[in-house]
């Protein structure tokens, strides 16, 4: 047998049912708790549904109705989401919504407002485009999104349908530290990749929307949190697949709901609940994201971040190395302690080290610790 480096394993220290697991740092589909894992293959039983595997019971019945239902009163709790608003669930992900929005909530042919801090903000602007006219109230691509422009700095116009935002930029690692005070327009968020995780107040947008992969479960699915007074403006005509009104009426069951991703994502949202709620997410966020920093700011001479300090997202870690040949050293020696998902976006390369709801605080000390024995060996095992 080889013997082991200082990077590898130690065995079972990371154990489920007996069995290595290791600790996945990828943007999502994310890491989901152990604990999740385990009452999902408990819930596929037979035997809790009368015969009836979850994936087999009926969308219109009474043991799926109720955990939909259940579903989105614990959203609403979680996420302190005011009356006024209605909570959707709806296929597709996060990138459905980047062309519904503009659908649903532009008023004749008026302008879609954007605020540009990365590819996803790219993404919804040129969605946007497809159905009309848009505008860019601001953007970091100049600063090749190292920052995202303050509320102060964005150019938001009157006559704009809406502004759209990325509240966090899983591509570069920044996220928007202040939301804007007294818009003249509806305020639209994408908080894919920090809701749940960091603070955000849902009172402050009009709609508010992510998918669910990486905070709230399983890919596929995304939630919508939208004004009720914006449901009774959308146009008339649009297909009712793509009406957010329609799926408000029928309580986002329109058509066949994708079942099995809902109650997955239910499991996930009751662990939240057990664990302590939205505070005890933000809490383990912000000592994940200290850990990891910390880490690498010990070691400029080896690392370098890539967002700039104010700007820095507590869910991504995006950063290089001062030297890029050794990142294939750097990925090998951690897949071998166990530390997965490390490569950055294909778009941009480097290394990124993303942490949602379901990664242990212990998970981010790791991954400190293995920076730390890297940088202190140069790379070399």
């Amino acid at each position: 047998m080889p013997a082991r480096g200082r990077y590898d394993r130690t065995p079972g220290e990371v154990k489920v049912n007996g069995a290595n697991r290791m600790l996945s740092f990828g943007a999502g589909p994310a890491r989901w708790p152990e604990a999740v894992l385990r009452r999902a293959k408990e819930g596929l039983d037979p035997a809790r549904f009368g015969g009836l595997s979850v994936l087999e019971i009926g969308h219109r019945g009474p043991d799926y109705a109720r955990i939909h239902e259940e579903v989105r009163e614990r959203l609403r709790r979680l996420l302190a989401v005011p009356e006024d608003r209605e909570i959707l669930l709806l296929p597709g992900g996060a990138t459905m919504q980047f062309a519904m929005l503009p659908l649903n909530l532009r008023r004749d042919g008026r302008p879609v407002d954007v605020v540009l801090t990365g590819r996803w903000a790219e993404k919804a602007l040129e969605h946007a485009r497809a159905s009309g006219p848009v505008r860019v109230a601001a953007s970091g691509k100049e600063q090749s999104y190292r920052i995202v422009p303050p509320p102060e700095a964005w150019a938001v116009r009157a006559d704009a349908a809406y502004l759209h935002v990325t509240t966090n930029n899983t591509v570069f690692g920044t996220r928007l530290a202040r939301l804007p005070e007294d818009l003249p327009v509806p305020l639209v968020g994408d908080a894919s990749s920090e809701i749940l995780a960091a603070p955000l107040p849902v009172s402050r947008f009009a709609v508010l929307y992510a998918g669910a992969q990486k905070c709230l479960g399983p890919a596929g699915l995304a939630v919508v949190v939208i004004r009720r007074d914006l449901l009774e403006a959308v146009p008339e005509g649009l297909p009712p697949m793509l009406s957010y009104r329609a799926h408000a009426a029928a309580g986002s069951r329109l058509n066949t709901p994708p079942t099995a991703l809902v109650w997955l994502m239910g499991l996930m949202l009751e662990w939240i609940e057990e664990e302590g709620g939205a505070e005890e997410m933000h809490r383990r966020t912000r000592e994940r994201a200290a850990l990891v920093y910390e880490a690498l700011d010990r070691h400029p001479e080896v690392y370098e971040p890539v967002a700039a300090p104010p700007c820095r997202s507590l869910t991504n870690v995006v950063f290089r190395l001062r030297n890029p040949g050794l990142q294939p050293r750097f990925l090998e020696a951690a897949r071998a302690a166990g530390l997965v998902g490390l490569a950055g976006h294909r778009s941009v390369g480097g290394l990124r080290a993303s942490m949602y709801t379901g990664m242990p605080v212990e998970g981010a000390r790791r991954l400190a610790e293995f920076l730390d024995r890297f940088a202190a060996d140069g790379g070399a095992v």
